[in-house]
């Protein structure tokens, strides 16, 4: 049975220009141990996604409009209540957000934000919290740690506050890491030291890790499984192995030609042409067959293209999109 398993999540906002289709009808599962990458361009519902597990979408203009998120097969986090969510948040799954300056309280000291799920979910007295958090610090590379985590979070660095993030996350020791981009504002070496400290952590508690990024390089390295989101929709789903090495949907392929280390020495880096459609529209057929510069055949403008199963593990929307070439992307 799975640990986590997601079926035809839908969530809405309704705004002043419409109704947004942020996620339409998005299924996937989760082993533990297992680690699943969701990829796609900015906008494409990934963090929407999982936001919407943990009931963390604002109500309004947000509105989970159907599907089920099972935890551990009994709990359906979309119509937990509020009071079982707050058991399960920080504890049992923990998020890792995008910016930390908009998720760390400015006027709490980063002592009193460490400390508090360890009192709330493990009833910590205030001196072994403490002392557990700056263990936590020390851990994500912060030097110091028993003096500056007494500071507020606008004395660090975005850095910095990148790993209170991740040290917050990781403090209870969840079953299930949701990672928002968690190396955003992280140089490259560091990057790595984190990503390390996240696989081991993992391996060390069996615990399921979800890992939202724009870089495949970090997908291909890290993940078990992928699923490659599109205009709020999983276009293509599979091992690591089945999106790299053999990738079906043309979405999947232009993402790949887009690695900046498959450029062309001396040509423009490949981008994929035109831009995501408005999701506040309603789109009949398949979205990225609208992209602007794109060839298709028609056959998937007005129906919606059905999710194919290929392998075991491989499944991909039909699509009937032709790339331009590497060749045909013009100079400068």
């Amino acid at each position: 049975m799975p640990f986590l398993e997601i079926k035809d999540l839908t969530t809405h906002f309704h705004t002043r220009n419409g109704v947004v289709r942020a996620v339409d009808g998005v299924s996937f599962f989760l082993r533990r141990g297992e680690t699943l990458g969701i990829v796609g361009e900015s906008g494409s519902g990934k963090s929407v996604t999982c936001y919407s597990m943990l009931g963390l979408i604002p109500t309004p203009p947000g509105k989970i409009v159907a599907g089920s998120a099972l935890l551990d097969g009994t709990t359906d986090l979309l119509r937990a209540s509020r009071k079982e969510l707050r058991k399960i948040r920080g504890k049992r799954i923990a998020m890792i957000f995008q910016d930390p300056m908009t998720s760390l309280n400015p006027y709490l000291r980063v002592s009193t934000q460490l400390i508090e799920p360890l009192q709330i979910h493990e009833g910590c007295s205030k001196k072994e919290a403490l002392k557990r958090a700056v263990s936590a610090l020390e851990e994500v590379g912060i030097t110091e740690a028993a003096r500056r985590i007494h500071a507020y979070p606008h004395e660090f660095s975005g850095g910095m506050r990148q790993r209170v993030m991740i040290a917050m996350a990781l403090i209870t020791a969840p079953e299930l890491l949701i990672a928002d981009e968690p190396t955003t504002a992280l140089d490259v070496t560091v990057q790595a030291q984190i990503l390390d400290l996240i696989r081991e952590r993992q391996a060390a508690r069996n615990s399921a890790l979800i890992l939202v990024t724009h870089d495949l390089g970090v997908v291909a390295g890290m993940c078990d499984r992928i699923a490659v989101m599109y205009a709020g929709k999983i276009v293509e789903t599979g091992t690591a192995e089945d999106v790299f090495e053999s990738p079906l949907h043309p979405y999947t392929v232009a993402l790949q030609r887009s690695i900046p280390s498959l450029g062309i020495k001396g040509k423009p880096l490949y981008t994929i042409p035109g831009v995501p459609p408005d999701l506040s529209r309603p789109i009949p057929g398949d979205a990225f067959a609208l992209r602007k510069g794109l060839r298709n055949g028609g056959k998937w403008l007005h129906t919606p293209p059905p999710l194919r199963q290929v392998s075991e593990t491989h499944w991909v929307r039909e699509c009937d999109v032709e790339l331009p070439a590497l060749e045909e992307v013009k100079d400068v």
